[in-house]
């Protein structure tokens, strides 16, 4: 086996669903280190398990789980995180004393940087001038080999049928896979603006409502009990929620049948 080939198996991981962490991580034997350019940290558990912390808060944290958990049941490939409350010990309550305890731990994401192992076959390297180039960008993001690039448009109509304030981003890891991250402006409003006045319907119809349309089916199928599991806050945890989740999610789901049954016929 090449060298390249080791170096490219060590760091493929095999990512957990939302569904597969606990509700909750305990975080007081981590040790701990700070992203500067974002004010952001990094808990690191003795076996090398990596956190995400962003702190923004309880109700953020629940938004972000919920909206990444919902993603992941529609068959989007989204970051994974679990509830944390944090140490009076830890990094981040030791720079800012006065942050909220309650927070958000997202299973960190190795992303995509120059250090390629792949060299000049990273499909990375010409995907933005491969996409300027595209007559039907859709299309070319469905057939393209990236793995789960596709999502960067699903996310898009998501962010409507979630009423959310802004799209959740988009990441790239070192194995080249596309992971929907920065959830946390889902459920800001109910569906509101229609979703064919999106982008993507002006580039490529057919694919972008083709795309909508299975989305909508599979939220369609979205039931109380599914609903619960994407709002379920761990015992002890207190969540400043400002207003219901729970409600925000039942309407997207509404919304997304009636939708399919005018457009889906």
């Amino acid at each position: 086996m090449l060298a390249a080939d080791l170096r490219r198996l060590d760091n493929i991981m095999i990512y957990p669903q939302v569904v597969d962490l606990p509700l909750q991580v305990d975080a007081s034997s981590w040790s701990w280190s700070k992203i500067q350019d974002n004010n952001f940290w990094i808990g690191h558990e003795i076996n090398g398990t990596k956190w995400l912390v962003k702190g923004r808060g309880s109700f953020y944290a629940l938004r972000e789980r919920a909206a990444a958990y919902l993603l992941q049941t529609v068959g989007i490939n989204s970051q994974s995180s679990s509830f944390l409350i944090l140490p009076d010990n830890s990094l981040p309550v030791t720079e800012k004393p006065d942050i909220e305890r309650y927070q958000l731990a997202i299973r960190y994401i190795d992303e995509h940087d120059g250090d390629c192992v792949d060299l000049d076959s990273c499909p990375l390297d010409k995907l933005n001038d491969q996409f300027d180039k595209a007559r039907e960008k859709v299309s070319f993001l469905k057939t393209n080999p990236i793995s789960n690039i596709i999502d960067w448009v699903k996310v898009d109509v998501m962010a409507c049928l979630c009423g959310a304030n802004e799209p959740s981003g988009r990441l790239f890891s070192r194995d080249h896979k596309m992971y929907v991250i920065d959830n946390e402006q889902m459920f800001s409003t109910k569906p509101s603006n229609p979703i064919v006045d999106i982008d993507w319907f002006e580039e490529e119809y057919d694919a972008t409502i083709n795309l909508t349309l299975d989305l909508c089916e599979r939220l369609s199928k979205i039931n109380k009990r599914d609903i619960q599991l994407f709002t379920a806050i761990p015992d002890g945890y207190v969540v400043n929620e400002l207003w219901s989740i729970t409600k925000l999610i039942e309407f997207t789901v509404q919304y997304a049948k009636d939708f399919f049954k005018q457009y889906g016929c």
